[in-house]
């Protein structure tokens, strides 16, 4: 009988075993069935058809000047923000990728609803990505009940992957279709100088005049696309509670914030853009809806001495690799600046960037890497708490008479994922001159990664950073070359 026991033994671990892997293997198929099911749900769906409808709003060129401003400063452009709410007679429209729910947020928020209860007709659409989201359905709602309308851009779940990739990427406040704010600056405290741990060095454009009315046509587009939808107001809340009741009441750190911006006088001064361009995709991330990047290399095309970038993320891959090697070529000289490890808020694009720097050694280019110390350049009365700052600007100067100015990262994501948009402003050297100051106060305060065909300079490229992002960055890297492209 005991003879027996071994091969008993053996019978039971080769049923326990083959149990488990046929367990995981029917797991699998059902998650591979699964997935295959909502890939082709996806791709058959009219958001992936890969014509776009057209609409006139979304590339537009006007030969009319332009009044336009430069908020370099984010309590300048936070200024600005709440003087076009205050001056707005009819509507205002904001659309952006981040909306926080911290002090930046609620003044802006309480200065809408100030106006809303005046009769003015307000609108926020805001993008749901998961990985940034707090504009939840209760503070949606106590801002409905103040009388602004709010939806949401692209709730779908993680689940669908494809889908989910896609986002509005764009950042605007539009006032009566006649001014509006528009560039890098999402609504955060990080983005207005108010951050005690980390800002952001960001730009963006204040512009007045007929091309304007196609920037709300274009918002227009998006708020009744079938990728916004209201907030479900029924779906139960656990995470609000008193917060989202007092959201919109006035306490004494607002008050203080409120009282501090009234005393700045502002920074910016008008400067002419006297051949604009108004350009943005179409909600969707199929191929017809792209609309910014083929502009974007239009206009590279067309340059003939120089081109000055600025840039958060610097991801290159084959297509953009091409773009530059032509540009280059034709003795076009590029300088761009970007973010080093230490100054970036996102270790993964540097882990992304990395790899690809031996690629881009190459005579005519140079990239900067800003070093994330406090602009030297801030007057005292704006003068930022936090040590540590990294670039967010979305901007380029070509041959000293075009500008661009938008919402487009150079890297995957801003060309083929989100949907972003841009001002170019052409036979504007003043213009170029103000953006090329700028840059180069920032430049000033950076290392060379690379110039020309000289060694790259990889230390450079991760600055002062600490070695828990060190590591993290290192870790990063396959997965970081691996899906560069949702990156």
């Amino acid at each position: 009988m005991d003879d027996h026991i071994p091969y008993v033994n053996k019978a039971k671990r080769f049923f326990w075993k083959t149990l488990k892997y046929s367990t995981i293997t029917f797991f699998l198929l059902l998650v591979l069935i699964y997935a295959g099911f909502y890939v082709m749900m996806e791709l058959t769906s009219g958001r992936w058809s890969p014509q776009a409808p057209q609409h006139a709003s979304m590339d537009i060129q006007s030969q009319v000047p332009h009044q336009v401003k430069l908020l370099d400063n984010g309590m300048d452009s936070l200024t600005h923000r709440l003087q076009l709410i205050r001056n707005a007679k009819k509507s205002i429209d904001l659309e952006f990728f981040i909306y926080n729910l911290d002090e930046s947020s609620r003044i802006i928020t309480q200065a809408l609803a100030s106006r809303a209860r005046q009769g003015i007709k307000v609108r926020v659409l805001v993008d749901f990505s998961l990985a940034v989201f707090q504009l939840s359905p209760a503070f949606a709602k106590k801002m409905q009940e103040a009388g602004i309308a709010v939806r949401y851009y692209n709730t779908s779940s993680v689940l669908k992957f494809f889908t989910v990739q896609h986002r509005t990427h764009r950042k605007m406040l539009i006032a009566d279709s006649k001014e509006a704010i528009f560039g890098g600056r999402n609504i955060a405290n990080d983005y207005f100088d108010l951050s005690t741990h980390y800002n952001f060095l960001d730009s963006d454009l204040f512009i007045t005049g007929p091309i304007v009315k196609a920037m709300r046509e274009s918002f227009d587009v998006y708020w009744h696309s079938d990728w916004a939808i209201d907030p479900d107001f029924d779906e139960k809340v656990t995470d609000s509670g008193e917060e989202s009741m007092k959201f919109l009441d006035e306490d004494s750190i607002d008050v203080k914030l409120r009282s501090q911006i009234e005393d700045l006088k502002p920074l910016a001064n008008w400067s002419l853009c006297k051949d604009v361009q108004y350009v943005t995709d179409y909600p969707g991330s199929g191929e017809g809806s792209r609309r910014l990047y083929p502009a974007i290399l239009k206009v590279l095309a067309s340059a003939k001495k120089e081109l000055l970038v600025e840039t958060p993320y610097f991801i290159i891959r084959p297509e953009g690799m091409k773009a530059i090697k032509s540009l280059v070529e034709r003795g076009v000289k590029m300088q761009v600046l970007t973010n080093s490890l230490q100054s970036t808020d996102a270790y993964y694009t540097v882990a992304a960037m990395v790899p690809t720097l031996s690629k881009l050694k190459t005579q005519n280019l140079t990239v900067w890497a800003y070093k994330g110390a406090p602009l030297q350049n801030y007057s005292e009365s704006r003068k930022p708490e936090s040590i540590r700052w990294g670039i967010h600007s979305k901007r380029a100067v070509v041959d000293d008479d075009t500008v661009m100015l938008g919402t487009y990262n150079i890297d995957p994501r801003s060309a083929n994922l989100n949907s972003e948009l841009m001002v170019i402003c052409r036979n504007s050297p003043e213009l170029a001159a103000e953006f090329r100051k700028s840059i180069e106060a920032r430049i000033a305060q950076s290392g060379v990664v690379i110039k020309d065909m000289e060694d790259t300079r990889i230390r450079n490229a991760i600055g002062d950073a600490s070695a828990k992002n060190i590591i993290m960055m290192v870790l990063a890297m396959p997965v970081a070359s691996w899906f560069d492209f949702l990156l």
